[in-house]
């Protein structure tokens, strides 16, 4: 009896001490002041989060292209840091989907591959999953299960993970599908790697090449390349990831970077800046790299054997107000994007800190302990 007391006095305290961790000051701006007014007490909020260790990277807001407010706070977590700025690169990690699919929609729009092809017309490799589309690989319904556990139960080594490993981990343990392709929305890493072998084997490029020449470089994203542990050569103003040693509860700073799955790409592995990001925003919108009538399929969310429908379309998590956003989160970043394409609006939030679960509270889960980004924009 008195085990059982103890044991639940211990995670009451844990669950305060989380509790507490994870609170972050309310954000109240009243509607009647001015614009100005409420983005200082924006600045003044976000100044306040990081001093308390709760937040240490980058925002960004803009409407109808423009940017309205940007400010980073912190530092980029390097050996010898300096302080971040709008033009840092930050690891994006799932954000990076987005445009993967990109590369997809580019080689659809050149007639080189079409949304409906088998996976194993390219990746003849893979044929034993032989219903699986390139549509059901942009929309996370191919039922393919994740990487990551069949690694971490197959390798013996701890070397940089490759495509090609994971390509030949599939191929030799032919694990059974999660479900049949097409019938069920599941979120997996290993689809978008394996659009990125696509992009590959059908450009004749490197992913890292084709994503600078059709999409980076034609935007001038200074800031933006694909890299990983392969990578020659690292984003000139490349951000590093960090944790407290206690995790939410202190201690001193401790690296919390890439790990020796950083072989891949095409699920992650594009660092970019908030800056970019805004130039990133606007191609899309203006349709500077496809047509809008070419890209809209990326924004319809994906449609089942069932005829249900899903959330997600290309890159993209679909909100019924016509906006669409994504999140990623990798080792000591966490990137958010969220674009309102009724009233132009853009949120950029890039952390480098560890601190996932905080970001959440400050852009993109509803917070119920003040506004959020998405409400600020509103009255702005």
């Amino acid at each position: 009896m008195i085990i059982n007391m103890v044991i639940f006095a211990v995670i009451i305290i844990i669950s305060v001490a989380v509790f507490l961790a994870l609170r972050i000051p309310q954000l109240k701006i009243h509607g009647n002041t001015s614009k100005t007014n409420k983005l200082e007490t924006l600045n003044d909020w976000l100044e306040l989060i990081h001093n308390k260790e709760k937040f240490n990277g980058s925002v960004l807001l803009s409407k109808q292209g423009k940017v309205i407010f940007s400010k980073a706070y912190g530092l980029d977590g390097a050996e010898i840091s300096s302080p971040l700025t709008d033009h840092s690169s930050f690891n994006l990690a799932s954000v990076s989907k987005q445009f993967t699919a990109m590369g997809v929609v580019i080689l659809k729009d050149q007639s080189k591959l079409n949304y409906q092809d088998k996976l194993s017309d390219y990746i003849p490799e893979l044929s034993y999953y032989k219903e699986i589309t390139i549509e059901h690989l942009l929309h996370h319904s191919s039922g393919l299960p994740d990487y990551m556990n069949l690694a971490a139960r197959n390798r013996t080594n701890n070397d940089i993970f490759t495509t090609a490993e994971m390509i030949a981990l599939y191929n030799s343990l032919h694990p059974n599908l999660n479900f049949e392709s097409g019938t069920k929305f599941q979120y997996s890493n290993a689809g978008y790697v394996l659009l990125a072998e696509i992009i590959e084997r059908t450009s004749g490029n490197s992913f890292q090449e084709f994503m600078a020449s059709h999409i980076f470089k034609p935007l001038n994203m200074k800031d933006t390349q694909v890299f990983n542990l392969l990578s020659e050569n690292e984003p000139v103003k490349r951000v590093y990831g960090f944790k407290r040693r206690f995790w939410l509860f202190g201690g001193k700073n401790i690296p919390q970077d890439l790990n020796y799955f950083d072989g891949v790409a095409g699920d992650g592995a594009i660092y970019s800046s908030a800056y970019d990001l805004n130039i990133w925003h606007k191609a899309l919108r203006d349709g500077d790299l496809v047509s809008n009538e070419t890209y809209k399929e990326a924004y319809n969310p994906a449609q089942l054997d069932d005829g249900s429908k899903t959330k997600y379309g290309f890159g993209w998590f679909i909100n019924d107000d016509n906006s669409v956003e994504h999140a990623g989160s990798w080792q000591g970043f966490t990137s958010y994007i969220y674009r309102d394409m009724e009233n132009d609006d853009l949120i950029v939030i890039l952390d480098n800190s560890s601190n996932t679960l905080r970001v959440n509270s400050i852009g993109f889960r509803f917070n119920s302990i003040g506004l959020n980004l998405k409400d600020m924009m509103g009255m702005l």
